[in-house]
């Protein structure tokens, strides 16, 4: 059966036009690294690992955060880690700054964000149980309430009836 070259064109044109969207360059994941002149990007803000040790951000070309590690070392590279802790290391491996948001080990992102404040998210906090395999996976447990009530988003309650919720991590 052929494929109508509409239905071709038209799923192209989907792909051209989500990839983008799926390829974020404005987001660093846990274990992840920006290595000498690599950078986040999003509209005018730039997040760089400079040539000089520093990591600067820009916006629009005018820098408006800076690491101050600038001449001590070369080749540096910045590395989210898996402890939550964004760590600017150099050549020979050495600590040369670090954010000291270190945590539990688990999965954090660092995103450059449309409102040009870079930040580090993490921890399971919430979670449907709805995965599907379990193979080399980490399950993450919280009681939540089963009670409804006219909470706002994000709220908290406590009930002493509480619902077992789990989240699943992937190895």
């Amino acid at each position: 059966m052929a494929i109508p070259r509409t239905v071709v064109a038209l799923s192209l044109t989907l792909l051209l036009v989500v990839s983008p969207l799926c390829t974020a360059k404005f987001i660093l994941y846990s274990g992840e690294t920006l290595w000498t002149g690599q950078a986040l990007s999003w509209a005018s803000y730039s997040f760089i690992m400079q040539s000089d040790c520093n990591l600067v951000l820009y916006d629009a070309g005018n820098p408006v955060w800076a690491s101050n590690t600038g001449g001590l070392a070369s080749n540096c590279y910045v590395t989210l880690q898996s402890d939550a802790n964004l760590v600017i290391y150099d050549n020979n491996n050495n600590a040369v700054w670090a954010s000291n948001t270190n945590r539990d080990q688990g999965y954090y992102v660092l995103i450059l964000q449309k409102d040009r404040n870079v930040v580090i998210y993490g921890g399971a906090i919430w979670a449907t149980n709805t995965h599907v395999g379990a193979s080399g996976a980490i399950f993450i447990t919280s009681k939540a309430s089963t009670k409804v009530a006219s909470l706002p988003a994000n709220a908290t309650h406590h009930a002493t009836r509480a619902a077992r919720i789990a989240m699943l991590v992937n190895n």
